[in-house]
């Protein structure tokens, strides 16, 4: 500790030089007086960027290539519009609460102020001379570029000059867009925008300060042995690789576990996953009831289940890992539905919860649905006794209302007919025997490590890439110092949000979901490798860094503004 003060004022100093850097950059400025204008007179605002970025685009095309009549007409059309909305001197504000978009919101969220952005300018102002110059020079270089590069180019450049400034000035944002982004696209953008935020976090320490989640040493201690893990890898060259991915999961983690203590940040982040969990759930119906995706042979026993045709995965590698998703996340959703005070809030959630189940049931991916039952009979344990009686009579009534195909599928579990699970007996039995001979340091992270080291354990060929076991995995790959690391962080996470929801705020019924849909993950992991998607074990993190946020004390109650028991 001695070592630790005596650092912390040099790195101190270097984070306020780093902090004076960024915040007199010309992105940042740039970006955060765009955003002051833009809440004072938001049209005239975006008016002056958009006029000389399309009269750039105009000249450039007529220049370069010509133009149609009719295209060119359409063009003159739009310069003249945006030319009048140049002098609309309307604020944000103003123009946000005639809007029924905006009205829908406020109503939602109980007559509260559903603004979550922290400059607020809702007066109506004028822009200077030297800040329309300032937004010409802009327009016309983005009118530039928009003509000469490739339009999806063209919008991450944009995302890649903005989206630095946007995070440093909000690191909420960041948390926000993950949880957004997550299960839509490529595990690289999320990793990126984590890893601004992280950064940001950082350099804002003092903003942050607040007290450690519990799970902090072990999860430090997990990252120590997975860097252990890939030193000493039989495949090292690609364990190292994967190493950068483990950094992404502390990095999530430890930004949850700080940014999750605001009642705003609260609010945006779980808007932002309801509509992520939403958008991909309907995406995985859509792929069910009209494209009909036909059903890999490696997904399901064909001899034993004829019948199924589709198993939906929407925009993740294949059903069991959309199943893992949704397994985190109906939990949660359920723990928003008893929290919410109102009829109207209550009944959008049981819309989504309804959306997101059907989803799930149609991955038929028994394991998820296994850690689903597991995950609503701990939320009804540890927060809602009452839900008992209905899980009982559901699952008295659900036999005589589940097509074949589904109670075909629950019927199959545990059964060694079924080949996909004496496949993973045979598995696990192997792993088992690689376990004796690598528990120290395992054999390195990712499965090419792991398919080097089993192809000499494997029993009556049946190959594999990783152990089907989360817990044989992380040992196999990590030693046992990684198992035991995470069964700490477990233990220490969990024990500390069991005190806290004893209470009986409202907040504490969000952290049972979230505490329920980690417990039922951690379940199914008996049973699959529920780590092999990166953006399952982001989810995984994030969640478990929203729960330590809640379950140390120090948040404002969400839902009814006091400070939490």
């Amino acid at each position: 500790m001695s070592t630790v003060l005596k650092l912390n004022q040099p790195i101190k100093k270097l984070s306020d030089i780093l902090n004076n850097i960024i915040e007199n950059s010309f992105p940042v400025k740039s970006v955060s007086k765009a955003v002051k204008l833009f809440i004072q007179v938001p049209l005239a605002t975006t008016a002056h960027i958009l006029l000389p970025s399309a009269a750039s685009v105009l000249i450039l095309r007529a220049v370069f290539e010509g133009y149609m009549p009719k295209a060119l007409i359409y063009h003159i059309i739009l310069l003249i519009m945006l030319f009048f909305i140049l002098s609309v001197k309307v604020s944000l504000s103003s123009l946000l609460s005639s809007s029924i978009a905006y009205k829908s919101c406020k109503w939602f969220l109980d007559g509260q102020d559903s603004n979550t952005l922290p400059v607020k300018h809702s007066q109506t102002g004028d822009l200077s001379r030297q800040d329309k110059l300032n937004l010409a020079v802009i327009g016309v270089l983005a009118g530039i570029l928009y003509y000469y590069l490739h339009k999806l180019t063209f919008i991450k450049l944009c995302g890649l000059i903005l989206m630095p400034a946007l995070i440093y000035l909000w690191p909420w944002l960041g948390l926000a867009l993950t949880a957004l982004i997550l299960p839509l696209a490529p595990t690289t953008y999320s990793v990126g925008i984590i890893g601004l935020t992280f950064l940001s976090v950082l350099l804002k320490n003092d903003k942050f300060k607040k007290s450690l989640p519990a799970a902090i040493i072990p999860s430090i201690l997990f990252m120590i042995s997975a860097g252990i893990a890939a030193a000493f890898s039989v495949a090292r060259a690609e364990s190292l690789k994967a190493l950068p991915l483990y950094v992404a999961y502390f990095m999530i983690f430890y930004c949850s576990s700080v940014l999750f203590r605001d009642s705003k940040t609260i609010k945006t982040v779980l808007a932002f996953l309801v509509i992520s969990v939403m958008m991909i759930s309907l995406l995985g119906i859509y792929q069910y009831f009209f494209v009909k995706v036909p059903t890999a042979e490696a997904w399901v026993d064909v001899k034993q289940f004829p019948e199924l045709a589709t198993r939906v995965y929407a925009t993740l590698e294949n059903p069991n890992v959309l199943g893992e998703y949704l397994g985190l996340a109906i939990p949660l959703l359920l723990g928003l539905f008893w929290a919410s005070g109102k009829f109207r809030q209550k009944f959008l959630l049981t819309i989504v919860l309804g959306i997101s189940t059907l989803c799930l049931v149609l991955t038929f991916s028994r394991g998820a649905w296994l850690g689903l039952a597991v995950a609503v009979l701990a939320f009804a344990l540890i927060k809602e006794p009452k839900l008992l009686i209905l899980l009982l009579i559901l699952a008295i009534l659900a036999p005589m209302f589940l097509p074949s195909v589904v109670t075909n599928r629950i019927a199959s579990i545990g059964s060694l007919e079924d080949s996909s699970n004496a496949y993973r007996i045979t598995i696990w039995i192997a792993a088992l025997r690689m376990m004796k001979n690598y528990w120290l340091n395992g054999v390195g992270l990712g499965s090419t490590a792991f398919a080097r080291v089993y192809r000499d354990y494997m029993i009556a060929g049946a190959s594999a890439i990783h152990a089907h076991n989360l817990y044989l995995e992380v040992g196999l790959e990590m030693g046992i110092l990684g198992l035991f690391a995470l069964l700490w962080m477990a233990f220490r996470g969990f024990s500390e949000a069991l005190i806290y929801v004893e209470n009986n705020s409202k907040m504490s019924f969000v952290l049972a979901g979230i505490f329920a849909g980690l417990v039922g993950h951690l379940f199914h992991g008996l049973f699959d490798y529920v780590w092999y998607s990166p953006r399952i074990v982001m989810a995984f993190w994030m969640y478990f860094g929203m729960m330590s946020a809640i379950a140390s004390g120090n948040l404002i109650d969400d839902m009814t503004g006091e400070k939490a028991a």
